[in-house]
């Protein structure tokens, strides 16, 4: 079992009508499992400014030209 912790300074949830703030995302095995109030844990944890579970970056320059 991998787990991953997420701190989001911001996370949009796409259910609340307002961001929650200072929120601590925990996902293990490719899921998210937990979403609770930050607070201090003894492993690592990712800091994000701003995070919105299932979107993904789509932009690509395909004709940007390469070194």
């Amino acid at each position: 079992m991998t787990k991953l912790y997420i701190h989001a300074q911001t996370l949009i949830d796409g259910i609340s009508d307002t961001p929650k703030l200072d929120q601590l995302i925990t996902i293990e095995d490719d899921k998210i499992v937990q979403i609770e109030d930050y607070h201090e844990i003894n492993e690592d944890i990712i800091h994000e400014s701003v995070v919105t579970p299932g979107f993904f970056n789509c932009h690509v320059h395909i004709l940007y030209p390469v070194g």
